[in-house]
């Protein structure tokens, strides 16, 4: 396994679990019935800066095991697997500027809102580091 690929199999799996449990309790409630209610702007806030430090943490330590194995210097290959899931992550984050256009002419809240951004966000990113790590495991 190359070191650009351990560095986004961490990043992914450090990343998902503080997200994934989040967004499925905001799910949840709004399935509930209490979702715009007990959402919050701070307690997303929270949630994004403490997984970043997470997967920060997480990168930090594979990259200190690892830091005579390689580069994280791309070669052609590789740019071209980065291409790849930068243009699919872009189609999803315009996707999600659509659906929070869409949610702000019907007259959502700013709360709702900036959480469908997040998400949009999240997602688009989650699906980058996927798709990368399926171009490098694929070897095209």
């Amino acid at each position: 396994m190359s070191f650009r690929e351990k560095m986004l199999r961490t990043a992914l799996l450090a990343g998902i679990p503080p997200f994934l449990w989040y967004f499925s309790a905001v799910g949840l409630s709004l399935a509930v019935g209490t979702g715009v209610e007990s959402m919050s702007i701070g307690r997303l806030v929270a949630v994004l800066i403490g997984g970043l430090i997470i997967m920060l943490i997480a990168v930090v330590v594979v990259s200190l095991l690892n830091r005579r194995e390689g580069t994280m210097v791309p070669d052609e290959r590789e740019h071209r697997i980065e291409s790849r899931g930068i243009f699919i992550s872009y189609h999803l984050l315009c996707t999600g500027v659509l659906m929070t256009i869409g949610a702000a002419w019907l007259g959502w809240s700013a709360v709702v809102i900036v959480h469908i951004v997040a998400f949009a966000f999240i997602i688009a990113e989650l699906t980058r580091v996927v798709v990368e790590l399926h171009g490098l495991r694929r070897g095209y």
